[in-house]
């Protein structure tokens, strides 16, 4: 069989995801051609990679570091062509030259790339939370007309992938109906984070260092604060319920400290089936970038007689009341997912620079879904604009926080 050659942007190519990305096609693809990388201003690793590399195009979002990463690439003779903001993401990711979008790009940042990549029909890796979950079903319905093969990234999502195609079942993106006819429930996992065992009282005086600090994984300090207060879990919840078209009420989350099972899906003739791996984001972006078939990766397999339990219980949804805010938030349907995830950003952000505590990220976010207008959005641009006015509405509350005026 001939492998069509995968001629790859991805966005984020310094974050974590980016890194671990190219690492899998440095070992396995021979297949893969890197098109372009982006990132927001560390030039130094994205020098690097264009060193190694030699992508066609690079993009910064940062002028000034775009400024430093040109003079670089004159002085070592790179033929790399050097691009700067968010019109040349747009650009990279929809271009002709390129057939594959990895989205890696930490927030609401990666709305637009992601978006414009799908509509233009590009095979989308979907390691970006927040694009889903504020586009939702405009995203999917352009995934569905543009004929865009949207793989998800996240180790949850992509372990449920591998469950419905390893049962016989097809990929059918939100296909409420065909699914609801085979699954009877979903179970994602949830290490509990580094706050698992503490109470409430005690978590009102956690610092951004404790909050940033994984017992598993190793994340950026955005994503590790969402662990922390298990608003990750609840935009994966919202992000399972738009990929899979699974009534949220067939969702359920569970703690699981070993992070070794990712997901279980329980079928209609009884039968549960786990996705099982050392915690390494390796292995679903090696599967998202192999699909549907597999790499031979060179990793450190798992190994059960090492681990020696496996243990599940419920989560304290009074204590972490992120994850409730986020089954409110399906609820409310409509705007209510993009209001969720901008308040959580803002609030996150004030987080870790000690303007509020972590206890005030639940209760912030809780007065924005209460407040902002819940509305249809029927468009990129609303969307964007329902984003600004919760970012505005956030940083406000906070603002009035500060000053004795948390009301």
């Amino acid at each position: 069989m001939v492998v069509p050659l995968m001629k790859i942007t991805i966005l984020g190519s310094t974050s974590t995801i980016g890194i671990n990305t190219l690492s899998v096609i440095s070992k396995t693809a021979k297949n893969y051609q890197i098109f372009a990388l982006t990132a927001k201003s560390n030039f130094k690793i994205l020098f690097n990679q264009i060193k190694l590399y030699k992508p066609k195009y690079a993009v910064l979002v940062c002028p000034a570091s775009a400024e430093k990463l040109e003079a670089l690439c004159k002085k070592n003779r790179y033929k790399t062509k050097i691009l700067c903001g968010l019109k040349e993401l747009l650009y990279v990711s929809t271009h002709k030259g390129c057939n594959s979008v990895m989205s890696a790009i930490v927030g609401s940042a990666a709305l637009e790339p992601t978006y414009y990549a799908i509509k233009a029909g590009k095979t989308v890796f979907l390691a970006n939370k927040e694009s889903l979950i504020m586009s939702g079903d405009l995203l999917i319905r352009a995934a569905k007309k543009s004929k865009s093969l949207i793989i998800p990234v996240d180790s949850e999502h992509n372990s449920i992938l591998q469950i419905l195609l390893a049962s016989g079942l097809d990929y059918k993106i939100g296909n409420t109906r065909y699914y609801e006819e085979h699954i009877d429930k979903i179970s994602l996992t949830a290490s509990g984070g580094p706050f698992l065992n503490f109470n409430l009282a005690k978590l009102s005086n956690v610092t951004p260092n404790q909050a940033t600090k994984h017992p598993n994984w190793r994340m950026g300090k955005k994503i590790s604060v969402d662990s922390a207060t298990m608003m990750n879990k609840g935009l994966e919840l919202i992000e399972a319920h738009l990929l899979f078209g699974i009534n949220p009420k067939k969702i359920e989350v569970l703690i699981h400290e070993q992070s070794i099972i990712h997901a279980m899906v329980a079928f209609k003739d009884g039968a549960t089936i786990s996705h099982m791996s050392n915690h390494d984001m390796r292995v679903p972006i090696s599967f998202a970038l192999s699909y549907p078939s597999r790499f031979n990766l060179s990793m450190n397999k798992l190994d059960l007689i090492k681990v020696k339990n496996l243990t599940f219980k419920k989560v304290d949804r009074r204590k972490f009341r992120c994850l409730e805010l986020a089954y409110d938030a399906i609820k409310i349907g409509k705007n209510a997912p993009t209001i969720l995830n901008a308040a959580n950003e803002i609030s996150v952000n004030n987080f870790l620079k000690n303007k509020i505590k972590f206890t005030d990220i639940p209760v912030i976010i809780e007065k924005a879904l209460n407040e902002v207008a819940v509305r249809k959005s029927t468009s990129i641009d609303k969307i964007l604009e329902d984003d600004r006015v919760t970012r505005e509405f956030t940083t406000e509350l906070i603002r009035r926080k500060s000053n004795g005026n948390f009301s």
